[in-house]
């Protein structure tokens, strides 16, 4: 005699079974902590950890960011913060497997997973870094700069169509931002859509108008046009917004004084001097972005952080290509609880120059 077919409810009990037996074998992600769950011994590991940030002193950083880290493993923040670190001391390797662990317990934690993305586009991993942006614009749908960076990783790989698709994403939101019009004018020049290019760069150059890539894009766009005296004349503002003028050249010398002068008294531990050897120059070397990074570098080693701050900032405004501004922004952020702002500088550090396609004839 034939057994029985399992009646509805054994299969029900069989899927139970299943479901047991799958949800025990895979543990659930753990909690993630923040500043309020912090112990007293972490609050003191970063209080120590930022001021030997100040005082240039990456390996001590590490050192205590570690501890904190083994004593906070769930804490995102801190997970950042000596990811960033790592990536200062240029240990992008080990920035990279800290990041993968976090991620091993916490797969959830979309900005860890973001700057994971980052630190792999700075290790020259295109296609694993192009996965995980992949994996934030998914879980953070409406994050424009996740969408901007895996724009930049795709057109890198030379996938230009999605590339294009997630640059304009990016753009659609607001504010405009002139580095993400650049690239997305960049990329469009690559797609062999040099009037729509122009349109992007132009908008660009609205908002920064010395632009070094944008200007240098916009001549190669004009030049694809046919528009050769156009295109002479955006090449000639490139050449005078890169720094070939002579006012530059003077500038640089007189920074290179001061920094010499500051430098030696920074050697022998005289971190104020070192601070008004740089500040005699303020006036004649406000508009030098070079200067105004060795400014915040010098405010921190005297314990002035905000002063710093505002130094950085002001390097990159007047040029958003110091990634060592931004790098030190990222950190400055990050121990100031300031995320967001972080995370901006952070992928603004890790972001390659928009250089455009290679100019094949001079118009």
């Amino acid at each position: 005699m034939p057994a029985r077919p399992p009646s509805r409810v054994g299969w029900w009990l069989v899927g139970i079974i299943l479901l047991t037996m799958d949800c025990r074998g895979r543990p659930s992600e753990a909690a993630l902590t923040s500043a309020k769950d912090r112990t007293p011994q972490v609050q003191s590991l970063l209080a120590e950890a930022s001021g030997a940030y100040q005082r240039g002193n990456l390996l001590l950083t590490r050192q205590l960011l570690l501890k904190a880290c083994a004593a906070a493993p769930d804490d995102p923040d801190i997970a950042l913060d000596l990811g960033d670190t790592l990536n200062r001391l240029q240990h992008m390797e080990s920035a990279r497997q800290h990041y993968v662990e976090f991620l091993e317990r916490h797969p959830s934690a979309s900005q860890v997973r973001l700057a994971l993305g980052l630190t792999l586009m700075g290790l020259g991993r295109w296609e694993e870094s192009a996965d995980q942006m992949r994996r934030v614009t998914l879980e953070l749908p409406e994050d424009r700069n996740a969408h901007f960076n895996l724009g930049i990783v795709l057109a890198r790989l030379g996938h230009t169509s999605e590339a294009l698709a997630e640059l304009r994403r990016a753009a659609e939101s607001s504010p405009p931002d002139p580095a993400l019009l650049t690239e997305l004018g960049t990329t469009l020049m690559r797609a062999g859509e040099p009037a729509e290019a122009e349109k992007a760069l132009q908008k660009a150059l609205a908002l920064e108008p010395d632009s070094v890539p944008a200007l240098f894009n916009l001549g190669q766009c004009y030049g694809r046009l046919g528009r050769a005296d156009e295109a002479r004349a955006a090449l000639e503002r490139f050449s005078r917004a890169s720094g070939e003028q002579e006012k530059f050249i003077d500038e640089k010398r007189l920074f290179r004084a001061a920094q010499s002068r500051s430098d030696s008294l920074a050697r022998e531990g005289k971190d104020d001097e070192a601070l008004a050897a740089l500040l005699a120059y303020r006036d004649s070397l406000a508009d030098f972005p070079l200067f105004q990074q060795e400014l915040g570098v010098a405010y921190l080693r005297a314990g002035r952080r905000q002063e710093a701050i505002s130094a950085f900032e002001r390097a990159v405004a007047k040029d958003s290509s110091l990634t060592e501004s931004h790098a030190q922004l990222a950190a400055l952020y990050q121990q100031a609880g300031e995320g967001d702002k972080a995370m901006r500088a952070r992928q603004a550090a890790a972001r390659p120059s928009a250089q455009g396609p290679l100019p094949a004839d001079p118009p």
